[in-house]
């Protein structure tokens, strides 16, 4: 798993979580995060994936720690509280959504 993946998955579960959301910093988090706005890597609003980057530099990612180190990260997000989120979800969730999301073609897959 690289960063932009650990960062997408974030992303999912945050969004998952919050698809019926009306709060406004809420959703201006989800709207800043999403990866998919455009082709580069990166988020909607670049700074939330620097920000992202900055976090998990000099920290390995692998499948194992990619839970807890997503979990941290949310913890990080200032604009609004959306640890709600991560912590509806087990460990084995988390993990079962990474390898279905790892085994098909996505983007950012071929990222370090």
């Amino acid at each position: 798993m690289n960063k932009f993946e650990l960062f997408t998955m974030t992303y999912f579960v945050l969004d998952r979580y919050y698809e019926n959301e009306t709060d406004e910093f809420i959703v201006t988090v989800l709207s800043d995060m999403c990866p998919f706005t455009f082709k580069d890597i990166g988020s909607a609003d670049p700074a939330m994936f620097t920000d992202f980057c900055e976090f998990i530099e000099g920290k390995e990612i692998t499948l194992d720690n990619s839970f807890d180190l997503a979990k941290e990260y949310v913890k990080t997000i200032d604009f609004a509280d959306v640890t709600p989120a991560m912590d509806s979800l087990t460990e084995e969730q988390w993990l079962e959504a990474c390898n279905d999301y790892l085994s098909q073609p996505h983007k950012g897959s071929d990222e370090q």
